[in-house]
């Protein structure tokens, strides 16, 4: 066995000793430091930005396409994702034990699957892995003396950031409050118009002239027209008196003609006649020589005159010929003339068609013209942030080489060097107006924020750093490096002030500085509660040797498992520092009775270390098992409560091994020459509960009695106390929210901000006072997330209070912050003070009251939260209650007839697109320098703007499918429906959500009131598939109480199965796990007596309780029944026990209480997160401690009526037990024992020997 061992070889446990001590030293240097333990949370959060959007287009568009791919991502336990405008945020929880790492790689690569089915105008996924590393390890104000506070965001950004990147373990450095420069291109409207009046004067100037020339040749061609009309006219009246002379003139002729030849005719005839008649005559008539002259008279005559007739006729047809031929002649002649006429009309006709199609060419021209004649065309923002990139430029080319076979790179343009290369940039060359430069259509100037964000330190501009360490490095490490490299550039640079306002190193520092000082005081308080009892300073010694000794080698056991120092391991090394002296404590105290008793020291110490070994084996085990369950534990539980478990197992195993070990190693040695030492007041408070025992065993319903009606008191207590997850812890950092009115001003808002720095810069004990407005709060995140609440983001501040070094107690913080409440509830705006450095764990974990509400229809659904609001605002204590839709934006709804649109050869997305584009004012262009400094150039157009009243007027350009450019009007197509938009959209597992929100009154406790709130929501009468679930603080704390619940079970089923295996009974481990309900009694008096609550911390207080306070019970318990087995009768065995065990057992206890004590009265800052599980403890084994004494032994006296079953193995050597029965028999009969003792234990021994066998002589 170890102490046999430990005795006869002594150097060697020295030389253990020296080794373990030197080991733990070493690796307490090298452990690190940090507020709470790596805590690896299994969320991962994808941002995604999409510029100009609402949240039901980022809804549709981007989330529920992300949504569908991350749900498959293994290991995803739930979806969760906000849809705001201009960004979507999906949240991933995966399920505990997940690799992050591989799960990122994972997320990334699903969102790359489908990435093509987002649109073209939102931005690459962010991932983030939510974890304590995304706050900032420092904040850090800057101030120069001398230097404005442009001159100093140089310095910061240039000195001051570098130096602090450098330091090891820091991974980023940000800047809040610095002025940002950049080049603003600023379209002038009246640059553009006086371009646009030059260019319309020349155009309008070129169209005179062409317009001059068309009308010149219109008046022209109108003449020659003319002329020819009138010609035309001439030779038509000509032509027409020719004809008609000629005409009359045929016509004459022709009846001339006719006449004659009818006279000709007729003379012929009358010739004929005549010679007929000649021919008729008769020689022999009478009368024939003078009717043959008379008629040949008459026939010459006749003949003569046709002859005339037919000279006439001859003339008359030579004229009728004459005047024919002159007809065909002038109509040859006239045809001639109109056919020159017509070709004159048909060139006439032919130049005014000319000119009509140059009157149609220019009216056309004219219209383009006049409509080119605005500049406004060419320089849109997009058009000129492209132009002046492309000129922006310098590359290399490749390389050329020379003749000489030397390379040369060839580089291929410059970079533009000044603002004024930039406004000399040559845009375009107009007929007319000549060469357009940049600045003739835009003021370009450099620009910066100043005086856009609120950010000041002690009523001065400055500018905020804060620091980042990477996720490997120690929080107290980096801070303590960072300090001394703020320290280094103060003294290297006069003037510069470098004032730290939060740092979370100093915090951990001052815990780890409150703790040690607890653990130290309450290491002293045992040892002077060991001194008291044992009145002998050699074994004193020997106990106070092992607390260090045991913490070193627990040191080392936790270096080893990569266990850190914060504060739950350091809370559970000064839980442990007053259980680690109790094994110590039992084994000396027993090792120091027998040695009393004239035992030689050797034998003495390994007796008295057999003895009591198996009951000290079995305590410790006993509360080292209650900490297994924690396996079965997940989430936040596992990962604070791991630590916390892991120091007090390791503490309590070096402590077993000490006492089994070195205790009576030295105990050895010391106690040779030892003489025993009376304790008169010790004897009498033996002797005094000898007979309250007694009086108790008589009267067993007074003790049970009390422990029921207190431990009923004690769960009715709990029924009411508050629960939270984790305390509070204050720190020597205030935190001041400060919220102005809806209807204020910016300027007013930042003259109240002023005056609110000013009271607190007057608070005795402040330091330091940091404020800055929330358009600086949310620079610190993410800028897509935080533009779509910057307009009014003047109306929130955050001011924060570094205290001095004299504020060292939670009573100067508490004063302080009611001296800021006190003079500042007269501002016109809301004031938020605290003084907790467990704010961002609340923020990570949830804080108020958040309830989901699940459903399919978003309009029903808002319904449903209106329900759940109503049932909230029943319950007291909640303030402020809220579903989202408060914050609602005013909404102006495009209804498009698509029919209409599709005519014009438009889409809605088109149009979307088109719209965006205009109501983005603003362009990055590239970036250049500027004096030095690395400059973004932004083009800006606030040209034409859209408003709501000119909104349906606006004018937008398409193509058309011939690819011409037309203009629509919006209007034309277009209607609008104003309302209200949510501002953000929530799913849960990719179904619509929404969120009511409510904060807890002063006063008040979150989950008590749930309790009330869960009633009156289950008496809800909710629509089919609409679910209502909590979320946030109460989940978190619902889900910390079933796994702390399921810890104490298992743990109280483990405690009572070691001892079983420790007593080989069932009854004997039953009657001591009664000691357990005695040990919630006082432990939930004692949190109801401090008005504290149940947390997480606390309910580990009770586990620990659970498993020390057995500790007594198996002390005392295992002493009777080795009493009974030596042959002393029950009541005898019980009286007995508790008078020898009741030292060990009182001082085992005090040490504990007395080690939790300043952790419970302690007023330094950040000692509050400790005490309710100190006063869990305290309370538990002050209260089990004395019951024990009385209740354990009733019990015993009550159910275990047979003497303990002991197999006889016939074994006797040097570690035989020693006889003590026979020795307290032997002392009813000395003279020294007390008259009263003796008749006690004489009555109680006659009266139990009766029924009692002997089993072991």
């Amino acid at each position: 066995m170890l102490s046999r061992f430990s005795v006869k070889r002594p150097y060697i446990v020295i030389v253990a000793v020296i080794i373990a001590l030197i080991l733990g030293g070493v690796s307490l240097t090298k452990m690190k430091t940090d507020l709470l333990p790596e805590m690896d949370l299994p969320y991962v959060a994808v941002i995604t930005t999409d510029p100009g959007s609402s949240a039901e287009k980022v809804e549709s568009e981007v989330t529920d396409v992300l949504e569908g791919a991350l749900s498959t991502v293994s290991g995803v336990k739930s979806v969760k994702s906000q849809s705001a405008n201009n960004y979507s945020m999906i949240f991933l929880e995966f399920e505990d034990g997940t690799d992050i790492d591989s799960a990122l790689v994972k997320v990334s690569s699903s969102v790359n699957e489908v990435s093509s089915q987002l649109p073209d105008t939102v931005g690459d996924p962010n991932y983030m892995e939510i974890s304590a590393d995304m706050m900032a390890t420092l904040y850090v104000a800057v101030q120069y003396d001398g230097k404005d506070i442009y001159e100093l965001s140089d310095y910061t950004q240039e000195k001051v950031v570098p130096e602090l990147e450098r330091v090891n373990g820091v991974a980023d450095v940000s800047t809040t409050g610095a002025v940002d420069q950049s080049v603003e291109v600023r379209l002038s409207d009246s640059k553009i118009e006086d371009i646009n009046n030059r260019l319309l004067s020349s155009v309008n100037s070129q169209l005179y002239d062409a317009k001059k020339s068309i009308d010149e040749g219109e008046a022209q061609l109108s003449q020659a027209e003319q002329a020819i009309k009138d010609q035309q006219a001439a030779l038509q009246n000509k032509e027409k008196e020719t004809s008609d002379q000629l005409g009359q003139a045929i016509s004459g002729l022709t009846v001339g003609v006719s006449a004659k030849t009818a006279e000709v005719t007729s003379y012929a005839a009358a010739v004929q006649a005549l010679q007929t008649q000649l021919a008729r005559l008769n020689p022999a008539e009478p009368g024939y020589e003078q009717q043959k002259a008379a008629l040949e008279a008459q026939l010459t005559q006749t003949q003569d005159s046709m002859q005339t007739a037919q000279k006439e006729l001859s003339e008359y047809q030579q004229q009728l010929s004459q005047a024919e031929a002159g007809s065909v002649t002038a109509a040859s002649q006239f045809g001639s003339g109109s056919a020159q006429l017509a070709a004159a009309q048909s060139s006439l006709d032919s130049s005014k068609s000319e000119l009509a199609s140059a009157r149609s060419q220019y009216e056309e021209s004219r219209e383009a013209a006049l409509k080119q004649a605005n500049v406004n065309a060419l320089v849109d923002k997009t058009t000129l942030a492209q132009l002046i990139q492309a000129q922006n430029f310098s590359m290399p080319a490749g390389y050329l080489k020379s003749d000489s076979d030397d390379q040369w790179l060839l580089r291929v343009g410059d970079d533009i060097a000044s603002v004024d290369e930039l406004k000399s940039l040559l845009l375009v060359n107009l007929d007319g107006v000549g060469d357009v430069r940049l600045q003739d259509v835009a003021d370009v100037t450099v620009v910066d924020n100043a005086g856009s964000a609120y950010m000041k330190l002690n009523g001065e501009e400055g500018v905020l750093l804060s620091v980042f360490k990477n996720s490997t490095a120690s929080t107290s490490d980096v801070s303590k490096a960072t300090n001394e490299a703020i320290s280094a550039l103060v003294d290297d640079n006069p003037g510069l002030h470098l004032d730290v306002v939060s740092d979370q190193g100093s915090y951990i520092s001052i815990y780890i500085e409150t703790i040690l000082q607890s653990l130290l005081l309450g290491a002293l308080l045992a040892i002077v509660v060991l001194a008291i009892f044992l009145r002998d300073w050699k074994p004193t010694l020997i106990v106070a040797f092992s607390i260090p000794f045991s913490v070193l080698c627990a040191l080392l056991l936790m270096y080893f498992s990569g266990i850190q120092l914060n504060i739950m391991s350091l809370g559970g090394l000064s839980l442990a520092i007053g259980m680690l002296v109790d094994n110590s404590i039992i084994v000396l105290e027993n090792i120091y009775r027998l040695r009393g008793r004239g035992i030689p020291a050797a034998r003495a110490a390994v007796q008295g270390a057999k003895q009591i070994t198996g009951a000290v084996i079995a305590s410790t085990l006993t509360t080292i098992c209650v900490f297994l369950p924690i396996v079965f534990t997940t989430g936040i539980v596992n990962q604070l409560m791991l630590p916390f478990a892991l120091t007090i197992a390791y503490v309590l195993t070096a402590s077993l091994v000490v006492a089994l070990t070195l205790v009576p190693s030295i105990s050895s040695l010391v106690f040779k020459n030892y003489k025993p030492r009376n304790n008169a007041w010790l004897d009498k408070i033996q002797n005094g509960y000898a007979r309250s025992i007694t009086f108790f065993l008589n009267h067993k319903v007074i003790p049970l009695g009390v422990a029921t009606v207190l431990f009923f008191v004690a769960v009715i207590g709990v029924v009411n106390m508050g629960i939270t997850l984790i305390p509070s812890m204050t720190s020597k950092s205030i935190n001041v929210s400060v919220t102005m009115p809806d209807d204020i001003d910016k300027d007013t808002a930042y003259k109240t901000a002023d005056e609110i720095m000013d009271v607190a810069m007057s608070i005795d004990g402040v330091e330091t006072v940091g404020a800055m407005d929330g358009t600086s709060t949310l620079s610190l995140m993410s800028s897509d997330l935080s533009s779509a609440r910057e307009d009014n983001a003047y109306r929130m501040f955050s001011f924060y209070l570094q205290t001095s070094n004299s504020v060292t107690t939670e009573s100067q913080i508490y004063a302080i912050l009611d001296e800021l409440d006190e003079k500042t509830k007269d501002f016109d705006c809301e004031v938020i003070t605290d003084a907790s450095s467990s704010e961002a764990m609340s923020s990570m974990m949830g804080s108020g009251l958040s309830i989901t509400v699940k459903g399919p229809d978003k309009d029903k659904l808002i319904d449903v939260s209106e329900m759940v609001m109503k049932a909230v605002d029943d319950v007291e204590g909640y303030t402020e209650i809220e579903n989202g839709m408060e914050d609602a934006d005013k909404e102006m709804h495009l209804v498009i007839d698509r029919d209409k649109l599709t005519k014009e050869g438009y889409t809605v997305a088109q149009l979307y697109s088109d719209l965006a584009s205009k109501l983005s004012t603003k362009t990055k262009s590239t970036s250049m320098e500027v004096n030095g400094s690395n400059m973004v150039v932004n083009v800006v157009d606030e040209t034409n703007p859209i408003t709501k009243d000119n909104l349906l007027d606006t004018s937008l350009d398409i193509k058309t499918t011939s690819g011409d450019t037309k203009t629509i009007r919006l209007g034309d197509f277009a209607t609008v429906e104003e309302g209200l938009a949510s501002t953000t959209i929530n799913h849960v597992d990719s179904e619509p959500a929404m969120t009511v929100t409510a904060e807890i009154e002063d006063g008040y406790n979150n989950a008590l009131l749930s309790r009330d709130l869960t009633q009156k929501i289950d008496q809800l009468d909710l629509p089919e598939g609409y679910t209502v679930s909590f979320g946030g603080e109460i989940s978190n704390v619902n889900t910390m109480l079933e796994q702390m619940i399921l810890l104490l079970i298992l743990g109280f089923i483990l405690i009572y199965l070691v001892m079983v295996a420790q007593f080989q009974s069932l009854l004997s481990p039953f009657i001591i796990i009664l000691t357990v309900p005695l040990a919630f009694t006082g432990g939930l008096l004692g949190l109801l007596f401090a008005g504290e609550q149940l947390s997480m911390l606390s309910l580990m207080g009770f586990a620990v309780l659970m498993g020390t306070v057995v500790n007594n019970g198996i002390v005392f318990v295992d002493y009777v029944n080795q009493l009974r087995r030596g042959g002393l009768g029950k009541r005898g065995a019980l009286i007995a026990s508790g008078k020898t065990r009741m030292r060990p057992i009182i001082m085992t206890a005090l040490t504990t209480i007395l080690a939790m004590v300043p952790m419970i009265l302690s007023d330094a800052v950040g000692a509050s997160m400790q005490r309710g599980m100190a006063l869990v403890v305290v309370g538990g084994l002050l209260y089990a401690t004395f019951m024990t004494l009385y209740v354990v032994p009733v019990m015993y006296d009550l159910l275990y009526r047979r003497v303990p079953y002991e197999v006889d193995l016939g074994d006797e050597n040097i570690d035989d037990d020693p006889g003590d029965a026979q020795a307290y028999l032997e002392a009813l009969r000395g003279a020294h024992a007390a008259p009263a003792t003796a008749n006690v234990l004489a009555t109680a021994s006659a009266a139990s020997n009766s029924c009692n066998h002997k089993t072991t002589p």
